[in-house]
């Protein structure tokens, strides 16, 4: 029995109620009609799914026009000729990912293998909607499950190898032993079960039955997917080349062996393999011991390359080559070639100097400390400063010393003025703070800066009512408020690093201890040896020795990548030594269409409609000390003294003022935190009832 509704379902979702389709059946013969009606093609297959053997199918994406004219034109034939094939395709609108699971060969699934394919392809969904992928419709086979994205792309072998890739990418990440997900379908003329009919793959039998294929739940709005996602999932695909011929131990040209490395370093895993990959499953993630079951792996292809993947968001940019440094930190120092062969060859009159070890003094204090060695420590006692934005204070409790930050975003993102709000916040608690801004004059920064201390109410408009300005009597006041508090940096001294650190190092003296660099890309980094990589990874390795050992807060604007998806800490520009170095990142969104839309995609629209109301949106990306990740915080930009606020009616008072003691308690210790928010393992805020996070 054909189930007439879901197929004038599926002509309506897939075909737009006028699409030329191929229905193919297959069984003891093959069968094919090309289809403009569906009236006429429900009415053609109803014998075929009467028979014991026959399994119906479809053309998934947009077919030639002129395939019409074959002989099978709205009516079933046996054995055509010609069936569609990818050079009839002219477009492609679906990507398919399938799930099945492993079993004997021609027989239906049971009910738990059945159930064992729906729990992966949720896995699959949640990852890719946390990657920015618009919700698919999402199907049962009837012995598995389909998750079927809606797409426009063209039909190239360019978009043929990407889809591929993309499919591939997936099942290794999600395949197991259990369940397969079919990196076969790539093909632009992929057919795909019909739903509304029966897949029969053998017996009917009670625990292998005959299903019905179902279509389970259809996006309110159904949204293709950007090419770009596919790209980014494509490219965790391990790198077909360079294999991994470095030296096993010292120069023997022994190849490589990833499992005896594995086993050398006590290396917990389980081992799947298949004829294209050998994937080693971890008990937990090597960045974050809280990811565990299956979520993290090793795997090494065919081919020696090998690759290192952990399914939470948080981790995806880490590397097989930081796993290895991590359990052998000489993996890639350069080795010495065989003796035998060094004798041939000049040797060099220096040899690389040996690092010193350092005997345990008094003065360093024991290298091994037992637990009754160190002192407890009240979080809530350690020094740092609030933000003064109350929900973010919640999530963070403060800023910590001895900190990297990172501040991120697009262009009019509102950085700099975030930014000028935080100084005067750290002020406002008896905080030294100096900034270098190699982007903006002096007198223009002194400008907005003052404007935020003020506030409207204390603000000046122009004669023709385009701008506004701080009166000189209130300019004085904010002038010996900051005095001694706050330093800008003098750009004619240069933007080289080696002169602005010297001179950073100058402040401590006086006092300062939260220092402001705005921003990364505008430094002259070139005292460091190497490429732009590497030169920023030794800046970024020198910020953090000098905040640990001045316990210092270093604030570090860096601009994001070009992109058309949601700002994420893997799109921030330079080094991953960045995102890896920081204990905190910040991302500030500005509420536009684009956020609307892309936040919409990775968050859920659900949980991103409440920050339509605000202006701007910061984005707690990493937090080391709370662990706080991917948390919103609303904020409403005041465009007359370029201020970020609490609330629309918030009136910040600032020291200058004589009235000092109506001062808000803006500072005060946060509250716990709203009831009817719930943060996944992932950090990923979903309301109270999750439910519907996963909607099949």
């Amino acid at each position: 029995m054909i189930n007439e509704q879901t197929l004038r379902q599926w002509w309506h979702i897939f075909k737009d109620d006028s699409k030329l389709v191929e229905v193919r059946i297959l069984g003891k013969f093959a069968y094919s009609g090309y289809y403009k009606n569906i009236d006429k093609l429900i009415e053609d297959i109803k014998p075929y799914e009467d028979m014991s053997d026959e399994q119906i199918y479809f053309t998934l994406n947009d077919i030639d026009d002129g395939c019409y004219g074959r002989l099978q034109s709205e009516k079933i034939v046996k054995q055509p000729k010609q069936t569609t094939n990818d050079n009839n395709i002219t477009h492609r609108s679906w990507v398919l990912i399938d799930y099945d699971p492993v079993r004997v060969a021609g027989i239906n699934a049971t009910d738990e293998e059945f159930e064992l394919a729906h729990k992966k392809a949720q896995q699959v969904f949640l990852y890719l909607r946390k990657c920015g992928f618009s919700d698919p419709v999402i199907c049962k086979s009837g012995n598995g499950w389909h998750t079927v994205y809606k797409v426009d792309m063209p039909n190239t072998d360019e978009v043929r190898d990407l889809i591929s890739n993309f499919l591939q990418s997936i099942a290794l990440m999600f395949t197991d032993p259990k369940v397969d997900i079919d990196e076969s379908v790539f093909n632009a003329a992929r057919i795909c079960k019909l739903y509304g009919t029966t897949a029969k793959k053998g017996a009917n039998l009670p625990e292998r039955p005959w299903r019905m294929s179902e279509i389970v739940y259809v996006p309110e709005e159904l949204k293709p997917t950007d090419i770009s996602l596919f790209q980014a999932v494509a490219n965790l695909l391990p790198k077909e080349e360079p294999k991994p011929t470095l030296p096993y131990r010292g120069g023997t040209g022994e190849a490589f062996d990833l499992e005896r490395f594995l086993n050398e370093h006590n290396v917990q895993y389980k081992k799947e393999s298949c004829a294209k990959w050998t994937k080693y499953v971890l008990d937990h993630c090597f960045f974050n011991p809280e990811h565990k079951g299956k979520d993290a792996a090793i795997i090494q292809m065919a081919s020696g390359a090998i690759k290192y993947t952990c399914l939470h968001n948080t981790c995806q940019q880490h590397t097989w080559q930081e796993v290895r440094q991590m359990l052998d930190p000489h993996a890639y120092e350069r080795q010495y070639q065989p003796q035998q062969y060094q004798s041939q060859q000049r040797l060099p009159q220096q040899r690389q100097q040996q690092p010193t070890i350092k005997p345990e003094t008094a003065e360093l204090g024991k290298k091994w400390f037992s637990m009754k060695d160190i002192a407890k420590v009240n979080i809530n006692e350690l020094e740092g400063f609030k933000t003064g934005y109350t929900e973010l204070d919640k999530a963070i409790r403060k800023l910590f010393f001895s900190s990297l930050v990172i501040v991120s975003g697009t262009n009019a993102s509102g950085k700099s003025s975030w930014l000028n709000s935080l100084m005067l916040n750290a002020i406002q608690q008896s905080q030294k703070c100096a900034l270098w801004s190699g982007e903006l004059r002096p007198d223009i920064l002194k400008t907005w800066i003052q404007m935020v201390a003020a506030g409207k109410e204390f603000l000046r408009q122009g004669n023709n009512g385009k701008y506004w300005y701080v009166p000189d009597d209130i300019s004085k006041k904010i002038d010996d408020w900051t005095d001694g508090k706050f330093f800008l940096y003098n750009n004619e001294y240069s933007n080289k690093w080696e002169q602005i650190f010297a001179d950073m190092q100058e402040l401590l003296a006086v006092g300062v201890r939260i220092f402001i660099l705005d921003n990364l890309f505008s430094l002259d980094i070139d005292v460091f040896d190497g490429d732009s990589n590497k030169k920023q990874k030794e800046l970024i390795n020198q910020l953090v020795e000098f905040k640990k050992k001045h316990k210092a807060i270093i604030i570090l604007v860096a601009h994001p990548r070009k992109t058309t998806s949601f700002i994420r800490k893997t799109d921030i520009s330079g080094t991953s030594a960045i995102i890896d170095a920081a204990d905190y990142i910040f991302i500030l969104h500005r509420v536009n269409n684009d956020f609307r839309k892309s936040g919409g995609e990775f968050f859920g629209a659900t949980n991103i409609q409440k920050f339509f109301e605000f202006s701007n949106v910061l984005e707690v990306s990493k937090d080391r000390m709370m662990g706080t990740q991917d948390y919103l915080v609303g904020m409403y930009y005041e465009i007359e003294s370029r201020r970020f606020k609490n609330t629309n009616d918030e009136k910040r008072i600032y020291g200058w003022r004589d009235d000092i003691g109506q001062q808000q308690d803006m500072f005060a210790e946060p509250v716990e935190d709203k009831p009817g928010t719930v943060v996944t393992d992932d950090g990923l805020p979903f309301a109270a009832s999750t439910d519907d996070a996963v909607p099949f």
